[in-house]
């Protein structure tokens, strides 16, 4: 019997190892697909880790500010700094201008081109337009209303609406040089979240703000009280000490304070204390500090002030306050008269004394020539000549 030929076995050999070999290089590349996607996604976990942390760090930054200043400064100018921007303007709502009576009285002038405020909500809610989320512009006409206070510099812009309870509080504006920075399809998950951060710490820095002036404030007269006084003083004391510019201290001591009490009742009393308080503060300079030291006393912290200054402001004090008619329904109006003490301290002949040493001696020698002028026959001012020494004692020639 004739052998059976194999060959018609060789194209299926063939055709099974070329599909063989088809399958193998669709899973190589398969592999690589896989591998490449593999290597993009943890790419893109690595930045996304930076990036977030970044956001961590920048969420820290503006938590851990210390006080308004210095949370305005981050948000004003490191911000700008940080994301590379061209502009960064906030808007607060400020009812009353108790904000900004506020900052007033803590840090005095306090100025950013960039920061501006609002009595009106109405101004806000427009920008917004009812809806409360980040808004995205490249119109330009859009853009130019945006920036209140500056030179419209950017080609795109978002704008952060800061709410705190569920209120508007304030709109942070972001602009950029980059037409295509801000753009309509971006996502704003990260604005949003920055806003609501950047919403809690203007909030928290308002109210700690709020919280220190209290403390440091006399309720009644709404003057500065003891404890800022000798804060005030310290600063001042080192400031003329740089400067090399005279220092001066005023006591003011209401006369017969004690009768006033007695006779027409604590109510009268405190009335005059706020009367005194209302007609001495529009007379000083807005460097000068005006304390309630305590009781019927009151000093004036009167900075690069020398004796011949000081005087003529006592004395200013001093007529002004005689004039005032304190007004009695039961006993009858009366006028009140005060007892002022001076004292100066030159840092250009005090070098090397202890700050401490230096505050002892204003508040000390100011006193001795309120008691002096007491001793005269009251409603005068009384110019201490007490001079303060290098070995720290006080030489008295009132």
């Amino acid at each position: 019997m004739p052998k059976q030929s194999n060959s018609s076995q060789l194209p299926i050999d063939v055709a099974s190892e070329n599909q063989s070999t088809i399958e193998n290089i669709k899973l190589r590349q398969e592999n690589e697909k896989l591998k490449n996607t593999l290597n993009q996604l943890i790419k893109s976990a690595n930045q996304n880790e930076k990036t977030q942390l970044k956001f961590s760090q920048l969420e820290l930054y503006f938590l851990q500010a210390s006080n308004y200043q210095v949370l305005m400064n981050r948000i004003l100018n490191d911000l700008k700094n940080l994301f590379r921007l061209s502009q960064v303007e906030l808007t607060l709502f400020d009812n009353d201008k108790n904000i900004q009576n506020l900052i007033q009285e803590i840090y005095g002038s306090l100025t950013w081109t960039n920061l501006r405020y609002t009595t009106n909500i109405d101004d806000l809610k427009k920008l917004y337009s009812g809806n409360s989320t980040v808004q995205l512009f490249q119109d330009s006409n859009m853009i130019k209303s945006l920036f209140i206070k500056q030179p419209i510099i950017s080609q795109s812009v978002a704008i952060l609406p800061l709410t705190r309870a569920n209120q508007l509080i304030g709109s942070l504006h972001l602009g950029s040089n980059e037409f295509s920075r801000f753009e309509p399809s971006l996502a704003t998950h990260f604005l949003q979240h920055l806003a609501s951060i950047i919403g809690v710490c203007i909030e928290n820095s308002i109210n700690q703000e709020r919280y220190i002036h209290l403390s440091l404030v006399d309720i009644l007269t709404k003057t500065k009280n003891r404890r800022y006084f000798f804060q005030a003083s310290a600063k001042e004391i080192a400031r003329s000490s740089r400067s090399t510019l005279p220092l001066s201290c005023l006591f003011i001591d209401i006369d017969h304070f004690k009768q006033i009490n007695d006779k027409r009742g604590h109510l009268i009393g405190d009335k005059a204390l706020q009367k005194v308080a209302q007609q001495i503060q529009p007379m000083l300079r807005q460097s000068d500090i005006l304390s309630r030291f305590g009781g019927e006393e009151f000093t004036v912290l009167l900075p690069e002030c020398d004796q011949a200054q000081a005087l003529e402001i006592a004395e200013r004090i001093r007529h002004r306050i005689s004039q005032v008619q304190i007004k009695d329904d039961e006993l009858g109006n009366f006028n009140l008269t005060i007892s002022v003490g001076i004292s100066c301290w030159n840092p250009v002949t005090n070098t090397s004394i202890d700050p401490n040493e230096i505050q002892d001696f204003l508040i000390k020698s100011a006193d001795d020539a309120v008691y002096q002028a007491k001793l005269d026959g009251r409603n005068r001012v009384k110019l201490s000549h007490q001079t303060l020494q290098p070995n720290l004692s006080i030489q008295k020639n009132i």
